[in-house]
């Protein structure tokens, strides 16, 4: 019988080829997806905390999408006018806080709307 663990690495390595981002992983990273995903297989659970834990960021890059990774940008640069408080450019236009809410706004941004 074969775990939901080995079953969700293969899915997870399947989607990574699929769109690209297997190719995004270093030669190590990917020695360990693929060692993880036979040892799973043959053994079953993987309990080691670091090794679950490198896994998960690992799966989380083999699963992102384009948009994903545009949406991210944009909350890291929404996240930076917020932090900065540049009072000058919410003096001339205070609108700008209420889109930085916006999901629209934020992936303009991360496609690379507004230079910061």
């Amino acid at each position: 019988m074969q775990n939901t663990q080995y079953l969700e690495l293969q899915a997870s390595f399947r989607k990574g080829v699929r769109n690209g981002n297997w190719r995004r992983l270093s030669r190590l990273e990917k020695a360990l997806v693929m060692t993880a995903t036979a040892y799973a297989k043959r053994y079953g659970q993987i309990v080691n905390a670091q090794l679950l834990q490198k896994l998960a960021a690992l799966v989380s890059i083999l699963k992102s999408t384009r948009g994903t990774r545009i949406l991210q940008r944009g909350y890291e640069k929404a996240r930076a006018l917020l932090s900065t408080g540049d009072r000058g450019v919410f003096a001339w236009a205070p609108s700008l806080r209420a889109w930085l809410q916006e999901q629209d706004y934020v992936f303009w941004l991360g496609t690379g709307g507004l230079r910061i």
